[in-house]
């Protein structure tokens, strides 16, 4: 995840006894891989349901052709009261649909990897605040982020990983 040579060097520094938490909201592969390794005797708590949707949390998948994807999310947002988080998977895609939103009359922000720092600050504020409707999204608003009374998230595209989804 980018961090574990990092780790790795910082724990090399402790030659005696040391005391090890490692907190993830999710834990891929990867991340379980690395605590077995580098950790002595690993405890592992599992709050709630491990890999799992919350119970109250209803899932439905719609299959939809590519060139109609777009309007049956505007179809979608017209069903369900705001806020809304739409995940895409790229940065284009987020933009896109940001704009298609906006001329629709659609109040949204988007936050990716391309925005500012400021940019994507102005976004989470103005959604979190209840200024804008819908926030649109790359998965760098999927992990390490909370919002509140969100009744409805879009995958508008299919996540590669489980622990994306």
């Amino acid at each position: 995840m980018g961090f574990e040579d990092d780790v790795r060097n910082i724990m090399s520094y402790f030659i005696s006894q040391r005391q090890t938490l490692l907190f993830s909201a999710t834990m891929p592969k990867k991340i379980q891989d690395f605590a077995m390794s580098a950790l002595v005797q690993p405890v592992v708590v599992n709050v709630g349901r491990a890999g799992a949707a919350n119970l109250d949390v209803i899932q439905e998948v719609e299959y939809v052709k590519q060139e109609a994807k777009i309007v049956y999310l505007l179809e979608c947002l017209q069903k369900t009261p705001p806020p809304v988080l739409i995940f895409a998977e790229n940065k284009n895609d987020v933009d896109d649909i940001q704009h298609y939103l906006l001329i629709k009359g659609v109040e949204a922000v988007a936050i990716h990897g391309n925005k500012t720092q400021e940019e994507r600050e102005f976004a989470i504020r103005s959604f979190k605040e209840y200024k804008k409707d819908v926030l649109v999204a790359t998965d760098v608003a999927s992990k390490g982020l909370d919002f509140a009374d969100i009744q409805h998230v879009i995958n508008y595209d299919m996540p590669k990983e489980i622990e994306d989804y």
